[in-house]
């Protein structure tokens, strides 16, 4: 009986020398499901096997409900202790000021922030301050069915590089097979702002200005991406507007999706998948667009924001990461990760379709971190729309969007 207690103690002794308290449980609200949420349980596990005395209670939220409730704890002051969220919720969040500041607790860390890639920490920068890190991270890359290139007589390991290729492939395809070349998401919405704005980058573009008051995406190089959409359309023919799903059914040789799509493609269609860095223009630059989650801590105990803390840098770690990239599937947020030699072995051997979307985490953008964010992507999406059905030009179309984001941004 003794030596058991003796061990408490010791235990006890470990866990505060470490900073942390005993007997301490922190709460955690998330969204992953599915191989995502044991993944998460997991590590936890993994976590709490490392740190006795700490519980970490992860609670499911579905996706479509979680920024609502944490507003809504926010107002009751019932709130977690830390939480994700998606990328585009969290300029809502952090301005609610129930988010603690990180950066005293990165000060007294030996936390490399320079390791992340800036795409992602752009989410949780606020005023010069930081609230939240990445723990997640998607980006979008092209995906070229083999057998249709085959029957176009084309290199079926040769993707296109360019736009000019793209066009090119395109329309050789269209013509050997019957075939579309290149499938655009024409429908509207989020979906059809987050593909265009990977044209309007590789084009020079930007979305908003430089301190986010403003659009900017109405300028030259926004007048020739969509452009670029409409003549893929009218001019070069080896685009429909139709309903989204054509490239999985064998109807359109190329597609722009998600690395997502690395582990849902193979398993939905019948034919031989390729996967490359998106073309962007023989005069322009490479560029994705990303998705993912941020993590983040609530005020309340402070001895709970320390154990909070100390997990937060414990999964966000490049160890862990490396670990919850390969359970997951989802891109790296570091460096470090990117460039780890055991997790690029596993993509180049388990998922080889994967690793050009690691190659463009270097060159993934982030939307503005804005609240309005979500409004302004319907306007530009609704005007994009008005373009490629013909009924304005692509100038008049951006300009009508800027005047529209321009009075929400006031």
């Amino acid at each position: 009986m003794r030596a058991i207690k003796l061990t408490v103690l010791m235990l006890a002794a470990v866990v505060l020398a470490s900073g942390l308290g005993f007997g301490e449980k922190i709460t955690f609200w998330h969204y992953w499901d599915g191989a995502n949420l044991q993944a998460l349980q997991s590590l936890i596990k993994q976590y709490e096997e490392a740190h006795p005395g700490i519980t970490i209670e992860a609670v499911f939220v579905p996706g479509a409900e979680l920024l609502t409730k944490l507003q809504t704890a926010i107002i009751s002051g019932k709130t977690p202790t830390i939480a994700i969220a998606d990328l585009i919720a969290m300029p809502t969040l952090v301005r609610s000021g129930a988010l603690i500041p990180l950066d005293e607790y990165i000060e007294q860390t030996d936390i490399d922030m320079n390791d992340f890639f800036e795409g992602p920490l752009a989410y949780g920068s606020y005023e010069g301050r930081f609230y939240s890190l990445p723990v997640s991270a998607s980006n979008l890359g092209l995906f070229w069915n083999k057998n249709l290139f085959k029957a176009a007589g084309l290199d079926p390991e040769r993707p296109p590089r360019t736009w000019e290729e793209l066009v090119e492939f395109g329309r050789i395809i269209k013509e050997k097979t019957g075939k579309w070349g290149y499938e655009l998401y024409t429908a509207g919405g989020e979906g059809t702002t987050w593909q265009w704005q990977v044209f309007l980058w590789s084009a020079g573009g930007e979305f908003l200005s430089e301190d986010l008051s403003a659009p900017a995406f109405n300028s030259e190089a926004g007048v020739r991406a969509l452009q670029f959409w409409v003549d893929l359309i009218h001019t070069y023919q080896i685009s429909p507007l139709a309903p989204w799903g054509l490239f999985g059914r064998g109807e359109a040789a190329m597609v722009m999706d998600g690395s997502w799509m690395t582990q849902f493609f193979p398993m939905q269609v019948n034919f031989e998948l390729g996967a490359a860095p998106f073309p962007y223009p023989a005069d322009g630059e490479p560029a994705t667009n990303m998705g993912g989650e941020q993590i983040f801590i609530f005020k309340g105990d402070p001895d709970l924001q320390q154990v909070a803390w100390d997990f937060i840098t414990w999964f966000t770690g490049t160890e862990i990461q490396v670990q919850w990239d390969r359970l997951t599937g989802f891109m790296p947020i570091r460096r470090s990760v990117a460039q780890d030699p055991a997790y690029i072995a596993w993509v180049k051997n388990a998922r080889p379709l994967l690793l050009p979307f690691v190659e463009s985490m270097q060159y993934a953008r982030p939307r503005p971190p804005v609240p309005e964010y979500p409004r302004i992507s319907d306007i530009v999406a609704n005007y994009i729309q008005e373009a490629l059905y013909g009924r304005m030009t692509p100038a008049d179309a951006l300009d009508k969007a800027a005047a529209e984001v321009a009075q929400l941004l006031r």
